[in-house]
């Protein structure tokens, strides 16, 4: 059984919210932090527990402060009033950036949010098997990184190698969610099972479980890791 079809405005809507992360979101926790990661929610995303204990998400079409008030999303500067932050077209999360346009109105269906937010709690879920399941190397704690928009760890395996597996929402690789294995270093990686710029990518019309996402990615990093042997070997 495959994922439920997609809200038709959710590219739009993924492209404001990402607006939102890194020029509003991230930003407040990066004042108060030092750090920008987000978390998956269930429904949405948002900030982990500030110092005062509130957090910052969203839910739907609003911006929350919880506990605490709401506000519809509109616009970067109305969330950034909101929020308390002052906006800056680098707000030090990254540099592959969404437009800076703090006035313009930001498209956001609450349908297409929620289908965000259960997307990401869906790669929590994968991600959550993948640390119970791989035992070859540590593996980082997931972050919701604003400027790509994906939620991600990094797999260190027992040889060294480094692998970055994660769940996108769509970007301008891909115009559909997927997730990905990332390694940092693609020497003697090849077959059809690498079918990325990056390395290899899954997209959401052939993720049917979190357990075919797992399957996906364990392939990898089994590739990863044979191919690091086979390097070693031959040193």
């Amino acid at each position: 059984m495959a994922l439920p079809p997609l809200p038709a405005p959710f590219a739009a809507t993924r492209e404001s919210l990402r607006a939102l992360a890194c020029y509003v979101i991230s930003p407040a926790r990066k004042a108060r932090t030092g750090r920008i990661g987000l978390r998956p929610t269930g429904d949405g995303f948002g900030t982990p527990p500030l110092d005062d204990g509130t957090r910052l998400l969203v839910r739907g079409d609003r911006l929350v402060r919880e506990p605490g008030p709401s506000i519809p999303i509109t616009t970067l500067l109305a969330a950034a009033e909101f929020v308390g932050v002052t906006l800056s077209p680098d707000p030090g999360v990254g540099h592959d950036l969404p437009p800076f346009e703090p006035e313009e109105p930001l498209a956001v269906d609450a349908e297409s949010s929620l289908a965000l937010g259960a997307w990401y709690a869906f790669a929590q879920r994968g991600l959550d098997l993948l640390r119970a399941r791989w035992a070859d190397g540590t593996i980082s704690e997931a972050q919701l990184w604003p400027e790509h928009f994906d939620l991600a760890v990094t797999v260190e395996l027992a040889n060294g190698a480094k692998v970055n597996v994660g769940f996108s929402p769509g970007d301008s690789f891909s115009a559909e969610p997927y997730a990905y294995v990332g390694p940092f270093d693609t020497a003697g990686l090849d077959g059809e099972y690498w079918n990325a710029p990056f390395g290899a990518f899954l997209p959401y019309g052939r993720i049917d479980a979190e357990e075919a996402a797992l399957a996906f990615v364990l392939a990898g990093l089994g590739r990863v890791a044979k191919a690091r042997r086979a390097s070693t070997s031959n040193r």
